[in-house]
């Protein structure tokens, strides 16, 4: 490995899942805001008009992977983020979507209206699926040109959590009900959708991604409580992050969930992602103390207050916060609680990114 003083972006990120000191403090990408970079879009920014619609980026593997090319020199980026949705397990589970022109996509119809017709969907042909298959073709596109330019850069790819799979394909509120009148059978149904999540997400490394973005936001604190977690939601994590590991390697897997989840931090510790990106919600203070000994942690400065609505002179000043709250002593990855909205102005998402450039070289005081 190089010297601190020269870390690339692949040295660097495993040295902070390594819960070391890396150079400095390694930042996520600007996940759905990339669009921004597609075509001309950086010139439509604030308008209604876009050179390139947010169907064409998600639709176009070429178009996608010359954005993902841009944000790695404009940024400087250690992450890119491949996708074709938002949701690409419950597609390929029957789920129909809404592509918006200028949104990310959307369920529109469920595959299924009761828990009991899991046993009737078929499990898909990832290599053969019009949605997953372009999620391939674009990382495979953008591990080529990172390459050629001699650049390591994390290449994410994307399957949701199995909890949010399975309200994605049921229907959440469907699923909340299934949870108390039907448990052994909603087990069964989320470990089938466990199950598809791990081929989609060793499809991708397979592909040339380095890693599995899986964010649970449907297992959150704000929408079930600790115990319902850990029946229904924390082992089909488990063995999802294990299977995508033991495919790859222990860098393979970033775990993201939303909401407050102060209640369940040591249940999402022991998961065994590489690291893990918490909500807003949460403090970064407390979430170092409890478990920052035992998983790398990611975030996570506001998305919409403060990322959306903020200065620059706002940004810097929470995500330095941040910094000073989780990345002494390493194991500490610099992003936002969430996606970032993507109408964020260039000059916020610039300062957003620049913080770790600025105050995140160790040692951290």
């Amino acid at each position: 490995m190089s010297t601190k003083e020269e870390m690339s972006h692949g040295e660097r990120v495993r040295a902070a899942i390594d819960l070391k000191e890396p150079d400095r403090v390694p930042a996520f990408c600007t996940l759905s805001w990339a669009v921004n970079l597609a075509g001309n879009n950086l010139n439509c920014i604030g308008k209604k008009e876009k050179d390139v619609s947010m169907p064409q980026f998600l639709n176009t593997p070429e178009i996608q992977a010359e954005a993902h090319f841009k944000a790695t020199e404009l940024f400087d980026a250690d992450f890119v983020w491949c996708y074709s949705s938002n949701q690409p397990v419950a597609v390929a589970l029957g789920c129909e979507t809404s592509q918006p022109y200028w949104s990310t996509t959307a369920i529109s119809r469920t595959a299924i209206d009761k828990v009991e017709d899991w046993k009737n969907l078929e499990f898909p042909d990832i290599e053969k699926d019009p949605t997953a298959s372009k999620q391939l073709d674009t990382i495979r596109l953008v591990e080529k040109g990172l390459n050629k330019r001699g650049n390591d850069t994390f290449i994410d790819g994307l399957t949701n959590g199995p909890f949010t799979i399975a309200g994605l394909v049921l229907g959440i509120e469907k699923l909340m009900f299934a949870m108390v009148d039907s448990p052994d059978e909603t087990k069964e149904f989320i470990d089938f959708c466990t199950d598809v999540a791990i081929e989609l997400a060793k499809a991708q490394l397979d592909a040339g991604a380095d890693q599995i973005f899986c964010p649970d936001p449907s297992a959150s604190g704000d929408l079930i409580p600790p115990d319902f977690y850990r029946e229904f939601a924390l082992p089909y994590a488990q063995k999802y992050c294990k299977a995508v590991t033991d495919h790859k390697d222990r860098y393979s897997c970033m775990y993201h969930i939303c909401g407050d989840t102060a209640d369940r931090l040591e249940d999402l510790a022991s998961i065994g992602a590489s690291f893990l990106s918490l909500d807003y919600k949460v403090s970064m203070k407390e979430a170092k103390e409890r478990i920052g000994d035992k998983v790398c942690l990611c975030g996570n400065v506001n998305p919409a207050e403060t990322l959306f609505l903020g200065t620059p002179e706002k940004i810097e000043e929470e995500g330095r916060q941040c910094i000073r709250d989780a990345a002494p002593g390493g194991g500490y990855i610099y992003w936002s609680g969430c996606d970032l909205p993507i109408d964020c102005s260039l000059k916020n998402v610039k300062a957003f990114m620049e913080v770790p450039i600025k105050y995140g070289k160790y040692p951290i005081n």
